[in-house]
């Protein structure tokens, strides 16, 4: 009768300390729950109407972030069925690519100090923009401090670059720098900042790559883009590339 009492207390601990770890575990996993602040949602919907989507649109597509959805700026196959309005033409101001879930790529210049138009041509399609900050120039040359950068109101990324273009020479990207990032509900990991051609060839561009690893803050999902820019035939321009 004692062995009997002694097992049914064990079974009985054993019983009671299971029911305590996984209360516990529950509670733990329950308290590490990641969630957006009111604070971040508000300032992704700024985010795309500063774009110049409307409020209604805004909170429909910031929900489509929060539930892991691409939207369709972000997606390789729609942007490509844009191709022949993804290009600039410097007499514009501005200039919004929209997709049919009220999504925008921002194609628009931003305003210089110089009263010259801006460097951004394109020999290829942009999803980008290319803006001088100050240049030099010479006889049958031209030597520009630039910013390339790809704003969809979800992905801000930008870098600095010194880029020479040569009259009937080749082109080149001789330096880079200040890389950066905003990305409200993503965390980012930085991959890649690198010129990878430096001088322009016969048959390729001077190029230099900014690539990112985003990370949906609620473990979603995980992607790679690279803001590239690229400089040939006197003409420079950038894109947003999806590995």
């Amino acid at each position: 009768m004692t062995k009997f009492r002694m097992a049914s207390k064990i079974i009985a601990t054993l019983f009671l300390s299971s029911i305590f770890f996984f209360l516990c575990t529950h509670s733990s996993q329950a308290s590490e729950k990641v969630e957006f602040t009111k604070e971040e949602l508000q300032q992704q919907k700024d985010n795309f109407i500063e774009l110049g989507i409307d409020e209604e649109t805004a909170e429909i597509l910031v929900q489509k972030v929060v539930n892991g959805e691409l939207l369709d700026a972000q997606k390789e196959s729609e942007v490509a069925k844009h191709e022949d309005e993804l290009v600039i033409d410097t007499d514009l101001e501005e200039k919004y690519i929209e997709f049919d879930d009220g999504s925008r790529i921002q194609l628009s210049l931003e305003e210089e100090e110089e009263e010259e138009k801006p460097l951004m041509t394109t020999y290829d399609y942009a999803t980008g923009t290319v803006t001088n900050n100050s240049c030099t120039s010479g006889t049958g040359y031209r030597n520009c401090s630039v910013t390339a950068r790809y704003n969809d109101g979800i992905w801000n990324i930008r870098f600095n670059a010194k880029v020479s273009t040569v009259q009937g020479g080749y082109d080149s990207i001789t330096s880079i720098s200040k890389q950066a990032v905003d990305a409200v509900l993503y965390n980012v990991t930085e991959k890649k900042f690198k010129i990878l051609r430096s001088k322009e060839t016969s048959s390729a561009a001077a190029k230099a790559e900014y690539t990112n690893q985003f990370t949906h803050k609620l473990g979603l999902y995980t992607v790679s883009r690279s803001l590239t820019l690229y400089a040939q035939k006197d003409k420079t321009f950038a894109r947003l590339n999806y590995y």
